[in-house]
């Protein structure tokens, strides 16, 4: 019995239209994979652009912020901002300043990809210091196996354990005034970001 040239049609468009359909899902799912994949393959991001421009571990002030600042674009133009690309894969990174009452300033503790672990104002300082030591685990068990050999107090500074061997720390304060632009910029230059060995063990 042969079948109705309608059920033909019908058929023939119903299979046209899963094709479509399938293309569509695989089309997706590239799509979905691609934007998955490409911050993880990325080798051309913000983060390595800038950091093969800086010396590792070492606060780097920036100029002021000017329209069409490619390499840090949308800055506040009433904010001096300094960066560090940290890596504490050789020892830990000591982060400390004295803060001013009154004066704002933060700090941006972030991975590679940009993800926020820590941060904090000036608020937070302890006898008007920021004191702050970034380690890995590691770093930390033999800073803790230390001072319990010499039976030590309380510390002093903030051990900050890091998710990854590099980061960036964002340093930022105001500029209430243009005539106080110079010395907000000495506030930001005397925040400290540099190694300190591990304490010799007994």
């Amino acid at each position: 019995m042969a079948l109705d040239p309608r059920w033909r049609r019908e058929g023939r468009r119903l299979q046209l239209l899963a094709g479509i359909a399938i293309v569509g899902l695989v089309a997706a799912l590239t799509h979905l994979s691609a934007i998955l994949l490409i911050p993880r393959v990325a080798t051309q991001d913000a983060y390595n652009v800038l950091a093969a421009k800086s010396p590792p571990n070492t606060l780097i002030v920036l100029p002021p912020s000017r329209p069409g600042d490619k390499a840090v674009p949308y800055r506040d133009p009433a904010t001096i901002q300094a960066l560090c690309f940290f890596d504490v894969g050789k020892a830990p990174i000591r982060v400390r300043t004295h803060v001013e009452e009154g004066k704002l300033l933060t700090l941006s503790f972030r991975t590679p990809q940009g993800r926020v672990f820590y941060s904090m104002t000036d608020r937070a300082a302890l006898k008007d210091v920021i004191d702050i030591r970034l380690v890995t685990s590691a770093q930390l068990n033999a800073i803790e196996d230390a001072e319990t050999d010499v039976e030590q107090g309380l510390p002093s500074e903030l051990r900050l354990k890091v998710p990854s061997q590099r980061g960036l720390l964002v340093a930022t304060t105001l500029v209430e005034r243009p005539s106080e632009r110079e010395a907000a910029e000495a506030r930001i230059r005397a925040i400290t970001c540099a190694p300190e060995p591990l304490p010799p063990r007994s």
